[in-house]
């Protein structure tokens, strides 16, 4: 607010879709007056595709730099989970911080609504939730290449991307996604950190099915 001054234009979205262009009236310390001139069309800046990304959540703060690009990068929802080999449990503090960061990348990037940012789940209730699409990539043989299930898969109008913890997945929980109808994708032959994986992941499925084309 320190550096509007009357007169700038300015752009108001209320996070969940809608946007308005206006004009600064008058700016205080405390609150600023705008005077709206125009609505914009609803989902501005959004892309078609409703991406969630489902992350294992990460030692030290990683899943916030995670949280800045995946909103970048248009993700509608970010869901972290917790696996057999996941190296932290975030605090009730540290996943306000992943929410005001999904705000702060909104408001920087141009988008009109803002991810969620659910609170951590279990990788069984995880693979429980319904899903009519969901991509695990992971570091293994077996995985086969995005193009290859792009190829056959039905242009997705909903899909969920997983990224698992630092440790890998256990073989149990690999089975268990299986069952739940999951697809394993492999990123090439370099193991990438899982934030790299992250963002990689999300780009590609974008640049497929959303707006990076």
């Amino acid at each position: 607010m320190r550096r509007l001054r009357p007169g700038e234009p300015v752009v108001l979205f209320d996070g969940a879709g809608r946007s308005w262009l206006g004009v600064v009236d008058a700016c205080t310390r405390r609150a600023v007056a705008v005077m709206v001139t125009e609505r914009l069309p609803e989902g501005e800046g959004e892309s078609a595709l409703d991406l969630t990304l489902a992350l294992a959540v990460l030692k030290a703060d990683r899943i916030g730099w995670v949280v800045e690009k995946a909103t970048e990068l248009g993700v509608r929802c970010i869901r972290p989970f917790i696996s057999q080999h996941s190296l932290a449990r975030p605090s009730a503090a540290r996943q306000a911080r992943w929410r005001q960061i999904a705000l702060s990348a909104a408001k920087q990037c141009g988008r009109t609504v803002v991810p969620r940012v659910e609170s951590p789940v279990d990788w069984e209730a995880l693979l429980a939730e319904p899903s009519p699409c969901r991509l695990l990539f992971w570091e293994t043989r077996e995985a086969r290449p995005l193009h290859e299930i792009a190829a056959v898969l039905p242009r997705p109008e909903r899909l969920t991307v997983v990224i698992g913890p630092e440790g890998g997945f256990a073989a149990t929980e690999i089975e268990a996604a299986r069952r739940a109808g999951c697809d394993l994708i492999g990123l090439g032959p370099r193991i990438l950190r899982a934030e790299t994986a992250a963002v990689a992941a999300v780009a590609l499925c974008q640049h497929l099915w959303g707006d990076l084309r």
